[in-house]
């Protein structure tokens, strides 16, 4: 690998969000700066020549947040991401709504990943409040308008919004287990988690969501073969192990069942954690 190559992948990873919106709307910028501004690093002085409806061209902390108003509904199907949307069942039917969506992106390259994770949340729920916006995709999860605003306001006073970050996707294996990954750990500079549970769905995502918000909030690193406490009398032990997934490597393995049916799934299983699992 080149130098120049060597300099790329050593840049911070892009962090994109967006919004699906009834109708477009103009931006005020102003209203922007005034509430948000000091928080991501936004001066007033700079949005001489931001229009209202145009692309968004923001200089924060040294970086550049980049917003593209799109008049069309999002071109890409999103079943797959509907289909994990465990807090909002109706999701393709409420989206079925948008006219347009706005594709946000910044790297917030100053920042650790989780530092320019919380401002692009900030600033996406500012946005959020000023539009009329039905739900949001970020990455790979997709949550509704609702469920954003609980979740960022949780996150300004300390909370990890795991929810609004890393999907957590999920089928039934045929013993009636629950088989659990995944999808945004990376993001952070992480591994991704998998388990297979025999525990209800309920119970498995939330020690699958206590465990990815420990590892986020601490930047920790659970060795392999060790526990972790969830409460005072429940510890989970971690693994390392090669992901059942072809385009990931080594993951956490939450062991929450004492006889794991698998590691490699198969049929149609495998065709859900294969070559549509983003990298």
């Amino acid at each position: 690998m080149d130098k120049a190559s060597k300099a790329e992948d050593a840049q911070p990873k892009m962090i994109g969000a967006t919004l699906f919106l009834e109708r477009q709307q103009p931006i005020d910028y102003a209203a922007m700066a005034a509430r948000i501004g000091p928080a991501i690093g936004l001066n007033p002085a700079n949005l001489d020549g931001q229009g209202p409806t145009s692309p968004m061209v923001l200089p924060v902390d040294g970086d550049v947040v980049f917003g593209l108003p799109m008049d069309f509904p999002y071109p890409d199907p999103l079943q797959q991401q509907a289909q994990f949307a465990f807090w909002w069942p109706t999701a393709l039917a409420d989206l079925s709504r948008h006219t347009s969506h706005l594709m946000i992106h910044c790297s917030w390259r100053s920042h650790t990943r989780l530092e320019a994770h919380m401002r692009h949340l900030i600033l996406m729920r500012e946005l959020v409040e000023q539009l009329p916006v039905i739900g949001v995709l970020w990455g790979s999860s997709l949550v509704q308008t609702e469920t954003f605003k609980g979740e960022s306001a949780s996150a300004m006073r300390g909370a990890i919004p795991f929810s609004l970050w890393v999907l957590i996707q999920f089928s039934m294996q045929p013993n009636g287990n629950i088989l659990i990954s995944t999808i945004g750990m990376r993001d952070f500079g992480h591994m991704e988690i998998e388990t297979e549970s025999s525990l209800t769905l309920d119970q498995t995502f939330d020690r699958v969501r206590k465990f990815g918000s420990y590892i986020l909030a601490k930047g920790a690193v659970i060795k392999d073969g060790e526990t972790f406490g969830l409460t005072d009398s429940e510890r989970i032990k971690v693994r390392y192990t090669r992901s059942f997934r072809p385009d990931v490597n080594t993951v956490y393995w939450l062991e929450l069942t004492k006889q794991p049916s698998i590691h490699k799934p198969s049929g149609f299983f495998s065709k859900l954690f294969g070559s549509k699992t983003r990298q």
